[in-house]
């Protein structure tokens, strides 16, 4: 029983931590991850008897574990964007998945393959799993207060939420496109357009049109439902029960679950007849789960750091890791940007903050749990690992200042975005 109480005081001490942590953070500029990152260093240090990563994962617990904690961020990032960002304002997160991920993917895959000398489904699955940005462990250069949209527009952060949100299902194809590669032994028995078709096309398509439908349907009902039948609901609840319902309904449906989550929230939080303060109390609720569920998991991770997860890549790995975080993401971000009417400070924010995270964990996880038989499965949890740690502290230390930067001026708006907004606005008369 000892142990028993060993752990809830550890994990009970950490959350309550937690609970102040968002506003050290803002003070000292620090990002929370790597604060809560130095707590799991020190339960570990002192050896709280939790189930500490040995030093790898139960890659089917792991999978179970990220994915919860993915969705409900994906929710998350949806009930955060509001109507007043246009079309034209889309086009940056749109080329951020559809050029950018694409150059870090290709980036990722030739580096793995000839630098690293992976193979070439443990290449593709290393550039699969490094896609997507992290919704989660990026929460805090993400838009915060969905109420807070009319009084200004935050071009950056809308720019990063959107993107998290978009890329963390688009990624899966190209996951797929790894466990099949290395089921079929290699490209040449590889069927690209089954592939294409079928887990890129159609399960593309199925998750967004489920999100949008859900979404909007849920939005109907709430507008409507006490109308018709005088019952209602004011709970942010809905919004966890939300996430779960249209996670599982659209994987059942052959669709990615992902996409759906995402595009669900995006879809409520535009159907105009609900109010703001019940969006934003939907928004919080899944913000403090969410908040609950990364302390848990940082913990563990860095648990799993010190417990030998990083001594399973040579320098290759490491200086692979670097040259992603510090090099490949930053230069493709600005390729991806080129043709946007944009500052190069905005353009070189956003380039820079594609911090990597927990949707990484999930797709490595995943892809074991389909497929056991990848060469280098060890190396992948160690670069990938190294990969989100230096991505906790560089993008931690260096993100708080960054978005303050952005809102400096007296309504939290910055001068650079209001000088883009003029422009953009100009533009579209």
């Amino acid at each position: 029983m000892k142990e028993h109480y060993l752990i809830l005081t550890g994990l009970g001490l950490a959350t309550l931590l937690m609970a102040w942590l968002p506003s050290i953070s803002k003070k000292i500029k620090v990002s929370s991850p790597i604060l809560l990152l130095l707590i799991g260093f020190a339960l570990f240090y002192i050896d709280i008897p939790l189930s500490w990563p040995d030093p790898l994962w139960n890659d089917l617990n792991l999978m179970y574990f990220s994915e919860m904690i993915v969705i409900i961020s994906l929710m998350g990032a949806g009930l955060k964007i509001g109507t007043e960002y246009s079309l034209k304002t889309w086009k940056r997160p749109i080329l951020l998945v559809f050029v950018t991920m694409p150059l870090c993917m290709v980036s990722a895959y030739l580096l793995g393959n000839y630098f690293l000398l992976l193979s070439v489904p443990s290449s593709l699955l290393l550039a699969a799993v490094l896609a997507p940005t992290d919704p989660v462990l990026a929460a805090e250069t993400q838009l915060d207060d969905p109420k807070r949209e009319k009084q200004f527009k935050e071009r950056v952060r809308f720019s990063l939420t959107a993107e998290a949100g978009l890329n963390d299902g688009m990624a899966f194809p190209f996951t797929y496109m790894a466990v099949l590669v290395a089921q079929a032994g290699g490209w040449a028995m590889f069927d690209f357009s089954d592939w294409f078709l079928d887990k890129f096309l159609l399960k593309i398509v199925i998750g967004t049109i489920m999100g949008i439908v859900i979404g909007r349907f849920i939005g109907i009902l709430l507008d409507r439902l006490h109308l018709w039948t005088n019952i209602k609901t004011f709970d942010g609840f809905l919004a966890l029960s939300l996430t779960i319902f249209s996670y599982g309904i659209t994987e059942l449906l052959y669709g990615y679950g992902f996409l759906a989550v995402f595009f669900a929230g995006l879809s409520l939080r535009y159907y105009e007849k609900i109010s703001g303060d019940y969006k934003k109390k939907m928004h919080d609720f899944v913000h403090e789960i969410e908040r609950l569920l990364l302390v848990v998991w940082i913990i563990l991770f860095g648990g799993s750091l010190l417990n030998g997860m990083l001594e399973l890549t040579d320098w290759k790995g490491v200086l692979f890791a670097f040259a992603f975080v510090l090099i490949i993401r930053p230069i493709a971000g600005i390729i991806g940007l080129i043709g946007v009417r944009e500052s190069l400070k905005s353009k070189l924010a956003i380039s820079f903050l594609g911090i990597k995270g927990i949707g990484s964990v999930f797709y490595l996880s995943w892809a074991y749990v389909q497929f056991d038989g990848f060469d280098n499965s060890n190396e992948l949890h160690a670069i990938t690992a190294y990969i989100i740690l230096i991505s906790i502290v560089v993008h931690g230390l260096t993100a708080p200042s960054i978005i303050h930067y952005f809102k400096k001026d007296r309504f939290g708006n910055s001068v650079v975005e209001e000088e883009e907004s003029g422009i953009e606005e100009k533009s579209e008369k």
